[in-house]
């Protein structure tokens, strides 16, 4: 447009064309061109790291570094193109020191839909794993559920709540997912997020409602309280300390 303006030749006027062209070409977001024409996984996946790191530093109080940590992790794994290793985090503090506070508005920014995503995948020890006895079917159930999603969409999120209530062993089926191969069960995973929200009091086993899928999680404190810990999980991601 620039050569067009300033009256250049014919020639020149056609290079300046084929140029403006090939960088708006080059400028065109694949992933949206995709969205635009049809279903695509990861047409949900739309991070907003400015503005959950403008809403963490507004309503999380006493967190510094919690947020410093949680928004740190973020951008270096959604900046990544190619991740080597899926993303795991691990919440972790007294009850009211904004856990689900915190996984709510990472869920909220990272996904258009939020919570209600289906991308999002939200398991509750009460809900979903209220029987330790029944250890096997959860595991078996929960690999095929975590594998299915992956294979649906890469670009899933993983919420586990109270993990101190969850039943022994149970966590184990996830760890292949967690390390940096680059296929596990026939699934690319390296672009899930794992988020593990456990209290510091150990608290003993409930068990309610059937397992049934995920729902929203419970509404957030409205003023949080410290201290909220949080950290870069290894490999063996839900095993860390906490």
């Amino acid at each position: 447009m620039a050569a067009v303006t300033r009256g250049c030749r014919p020639w020149g006027s056609l290079l300046g064309l084929l140029g403006l062209v090939s960088a708006a070409a080059a400028a065109w977001d694949l992933a949206s061109l995709r969205c635009s024409l049809g279903a695509f996984c990861e047409c949900d996946f739309r991070p907003d790291l400015q503005g959950l790191e403008c809403d963490l530093a507004q309503h999380l109080a006493g967190q510094h570094l919690a947020k410093a940590l949680v928004v740190k992790a973020l951008k270096a794994f959604v900046w990544n193109p190619a991740p080597t290793k899926p993303l795991v985090l691990s919440l972790h503090g007294w009850t009211g020191t904004g856990k689900s506070y915190v996984s709510s508005l990472l869920a909220h920014y990272l996904f258009q839909g939020g919570l209600r995503s289906p991308r999002v995948h939200h398991f509750s020890p009460v809900i979903h794993f209220p029987q330790p006895s029944h250890i096997k079917r959860y595991k078996k159930d929960l690999k095929s559920w975590v594998q299915g999603n992956l294979t649906a969409c890469g670009r899933s999120l993983f919420l586990f709540d109270e993990m101190d209530k969850m039943p022994p062993g149970l966590m184990e089926v996830l760890q292949p997912f967690l390390g940096s191969s680059w296929v596990v069960y026939g699934t690319n995973y390296r672009k899930a997020i794992f988020i593990f929200i456990r209290w510091l009091l150990t608290l003993r086993h409930h068990g309610r409602a059937p397992p049934r899928r995920s729902g929203a999680l419970p509404p957030a404190p409205a003023a949080p309280r410290p201290a909220l810990c949080t950290q870069r999980a290894g490999p063996a991601g839900p095993g860390a300390k906490g």
